[in-house]
């Protein structure tokens, strides 16, 4: 049974939409095809099937757009090695504490032997606690100092 605390919810629960994941022999043109391809902007970065990168737009902006990096360069070059990763089984209270800690935006979920089964975004993981918050996010006070452009109402 589900524990209705969704911060303590498995986060097998937020591993339901589509991710990507490339070997690392990939060389930079083919990764950023495929990033436009499936609408993302990170991906899992595997060697013999473990996860051993994660490659995202900051990756892109940071590392490959300043240096002019050439279409056929191996991700391995270019991505975040050794990224920390959560299990299926890990709760969503442990992904936002790790997450916070690290300062990562992008997660690896992986299954036990190390082959992602999934990649949590902090955007999937608003979009989770929103929809476990509805009240609470609606009924948000303003915030402090903010003008309002337009008069409310008809």
């Amino acid at each position: 049974m589900a524990s209705t605390d969704p911060f303590l919810r498995p986060l097998s629960e937020l591993a339901d939409e589509p991710w990507l994941s490339l070997d690392e022999a990939t060389g930079y043109g083919a990764v950023l095809e495929k990033l436009r391809e499936h609408h993302t902007g990170s991906l899992v970065v595997t060697r013999a099937g473990k996860v051993v990168g994660v490659f995202t737009e900051r990756d892109v902006l940071n590392k490959c757009f300043l240096e002019g990096t050439r279409p056929g360069t191996p991700l391995r070059e270019l991505m975040t090695p050794a990224p920390a990763t959560l299990p299926l089984g890990a709760t969503v209270k442990e992904a936002i504490a790790l997450m916070n800690q690290r300062r990562i935006r992008n997660l690896p979920l992986v299954g036990e032997s190390g082959t992602p089964r999934g990649l949590l975004t902090v955007g999937r993981l608003i979009r989770f606690l929103a929809f476990a918050f509805p009240s609470e996010v609606v009924n948000l006070p303003p915030r402090p100092g903010q003008v309002v452009e337009e008069v409310e109402g008809a």
